[in-house]
């Protein structure tokens, strides 16, 4: 098995040549209450100057008294630092430098927060203002290591669907392929000082492999409903789905899950792919969007 890397480990590497650094973290004295612990939020970019102002808008409208928001930026070349930067004053702390993917940004962020408490917003996404309220609230009244709620879906500006999380998720979790909301996960930091960091040999189910891992580790999650994540589909993983169905049977190998499970899940995969893709070829478009939001997988429902 893999050693994942630690917080330890990514404090003692040397900053990247080429890193630039920004925000007001060395003006910032974070609070002590016991009430309104310290909240970490951090977003991992490259290349997403349209949609990132709306995700930095959205942290800084929280109701939630007790932030510290953390950017961590790779190398972007399409204007991505000049958005960064247009917020400077109101950033915590800000890096830009290469790195090897999407695990190697998350640990950076993670390695550098100082809250108590460790939410990860991607550049293409938004939370509403109470969000990080509502989820602290739960932490402190549940005892949980994590807390995490619904998923609502855009595409081309319009909401198609909610993914709703599962109150009984260990089931789902333990079966190779988890309906689990991953970014709507606001997650005590002591559990990556307990379990450690993203194992960066994973480039698409990084989050559930950790996930994963906390669980068998006796981490605990706690579900709410009124947390809500919005989120623009696509991403890497469903654009390279034989590299996400490679992952996931690598992952049954190695944490011991049933394998002839996941296949048979992945096969059915891929012939709903196939399909969809023969749909699209040969319906009106109009047809073929409501088709494919008729026929969504369980843990989504239409909203029209």
């Amino acid at each position: 098995m893999n050693r994942v890397p630690t917080i330890d480990d990514y404090l003692k590497v040397s900053a990247h040549p080429l890193r630039q650094v920004g925000g007001r973290c060395k003006a910032i004295k974070w609070r002590c209450d016991s009430a309104h612990p310290l909240v970490t939020i951090f977003t991992a970019v490259k290349n997403r100057k349209d949609t990132l102002p709306q995700t930095i808008m959205s942290v800084l409208s929280q109701s939630y008294p007790n932030i510290e928001y953390i950017i961590v930026d790779g190398a972007s070349t399409d204007g991505t630092l000049e958005v960064i930067k247009q917020f400077d004053d109101r950033i915590d702390l800000w890096i830009s430098e290469p790195d090897c993917g999407t695990s190697d940004a998350f640990n950076k962020a993670i390695s550098m927060a100082q809250g108590d408490f460790i939410f990860w917003l991607a550049s293409d996404d938004w939370i509403g203002p109470d969000f990080i309220e509502t989820a602290v609230q739960t932490l402190l009244r549940s005892g949980a290591d994590f807390v995490f709620g619904d998923m609502v879906m855009y595409n081309n500006g319009d909401a198609v669907a909610i993914c709703k999380g599962e109150k009984d998720y260990v089931k789902s979790l333990m079966s190779g392929n988890p309906r689990f909301n991953y970014p709507s996960m606001v997650i005590k930091r002591e559990c990556y000082q307990k379990v450690g960091l993203l194992d960066t040999t994973y480039r698409i189910i990084n989050d559930y492999e950790w996930t994963l891992r906390l669980h068998l580790r006796g981490g605990k999650g706690s579900y709410n409903s009124s947390l809500l994540v919005h989120r623009r589909v696509g991403g890497f993983g469903e654009s390279h789905p034989v590299r996400s169905v490679l992952e996931h049977l690598r992952l049954s190998r190695q944490h011991g899950l049933p394998m002839a499970k996941a296949i048979a899940i992945y096969l059915e995969c891929f012939v709903r792919r196939g399909v969809g893709h023969l749909t699209k070829l040969f319906l009106p478009e109009i047809v073929y969007t409501k088709l494919k939001r008729t026929v969504r997988r369980g843990d989504s429902v239409p909203l029209d």
